[in-house]
């Protein structure tokens, strides 16, 4: 599985197994990385959308990457701050929606822009994808603001904004 370094971060995707751990076990997730977990409560992500996801990869390595949560671990005080990833394999039209979640400490520094370009930018050099899309709340304006700095445009306007880069 890839794994992807910047300035401030080491991001890469969890396995099928490291999933599990984070659902049911996190300081057992904590102890396997080496990492403290300080990204949003788990309570607050989709677990049943995660399994779903999961499911689509079983059993292919080129699925994976696109089908589990990538970490967002602070290089310096080696802690996970936060997650990022796909909701599923590139669509018939080269698609791939981004998703991306930051605990509360580490908000408005830069660091969720860092991570969204980081992934976009792996994604974008994959076989397969043309484009990355995204989902943001109508007043969920700083993950509004990551996207227009890093290139996307509102596509559609219904109950939530779409954006595509």
């Amino acid at each position: 599985m890839p794994s992807i370094d910047t300035l401030r971060l080491r991001i890469f995707p969890l396995t099928p197994e490291q999933v599990r751990l984070w659902v049911e076990d996190l300081p057992a997730l904590e102890r396997e990385l080496g990492y403290s977990y300080r990204g949003i409560p788990l309570e607050e992500r989709p677990l049943e959308a995660l399994r779903r996801l999961l499911a689509q990869a079983e059993g292919d390595p080129c699925r994976q990457p696109y089908c589990t949560p990538w970490m967002l671990v602070h290089k310096e005080d080696r802690t996970i701050i936060g997650s990022a990833g796909f909701q599923g394999p590139p669509d018939s039209r080269g698609e791939v929606e981004i998703s991306y979640a930051m605990g509360t400490a580490y908000r408005r520094q830069g660091y969720m822009t860092e991570a969204v370009e980081a992934i976009c930018r792996w994604a974008l050099s994959q076989p397969g994808v043309a484009h990355i899309t995204a989902e943001t709340d109508l007043v969920s304006y700083p993950s509004q603001r990551i996207l227009e700095r890093l290139g996307f445009q509102k596509y559609r306007h219904e109950e939530t904004l779409w954006w595509r880069l």
